[in-house]
């Protein structure tokens, strides 16, 4: 892990958070939010559609294009979101991989959305909470991927409504194959993938969530050893 400290080292939570604003997934939210307006459906809508992205036919940032450009264009209500998202993934060019999976996923998390309206300036001052709930509901690991994705695109949402606030330390940074490349090149006496980046971020005094797009931004370099 040392190596790659080091070669992290220069960056700060404020490289993070400028690297995050040229995201295209949080452009693709900034879009959609000045077209609803609404901030508990927003909100609700995004930690929704977060829990189905996994296995897409292409890559993240035109999946969240495609679908800001979806919700932009139809009308939607507090009432209907869910149904038209599910609508939206049998129609959706990026996202075409285990299709009825995923409306099931839809209809699992509709328990825990009809009690979120009117707790998500909640929910961002208290992002551990929703994992560990999001957890429950979904009935994973508070690790899984779709699980913690969910807190990041929920945070990368609240933050364009709500007083900044920074990812907690406490919530894993989402394990995708980049991420485990490095750990493999860098992992040294290291078993726990977790652990490693648990501890990377500690080092660099940098949240994991906000550690996720500095290593993503940086990976091709990082990549050679």
């Amino acid at each position: 892990m040392n190596k790659l400290y080091e070669r992290l080292s220069n960056y700060t939570l404020e490289d993070a958070l400028n690297l995050e604003l040229k995201d295209r997934q949080f452009i693709a939210l900034e879009k959609l939010w000045k077209k609803l307006l609404d901030k508990e459906l927003f909100l609700a809508l995004t930690i929704s559609n977060s829990i189905i992205c996994y296995q897409l036919s292409w890559k993240w940032e035109n999946y969240w294009e495609e679908f800001s450009d979806y919700f932009t264009a139809i009308e939607v209500d507090r009432f209907n979101f869910l149904d038209k998202l599910s609508f939206f993934i049998s129609q959706s060019k990026n996202n075409k991989r285990f299709v009825s999976t995923k409306q099931w996923r839809i209809e699992k998390i509709r328990p825990f959305i009809d009690n979120f309206f009117w707790k998500g300036e909640y929910y961002y001052k208290n992002m551990t909470q929703l994992r560990d709930e999001l957890s429950k509901t979904m009935k994973q690991k508070k690790d899984a991927k779709t699980i913690v994705f969910a807190v990041k695109m929920f945070w990368y949402s609240s933050r364009t409504l709500f007083d900044f606030i920074e990812y907690p330390e406490d919530v894993s940074i989402p394990i995708d194959s980049r991420l485990s490349n490095l750990f493999e090149i860098y992992k040294w006496e290291y078993e726990d993938i977790n652990l490693f980046y648990s501890d990377l971020s500690n080092n660099l005094k940098i949240s994991p969530l906000h550690l996720d797009w500095i290593v993503w931004n940086l990976y091709e370099k990082l990549i050679v050893k």
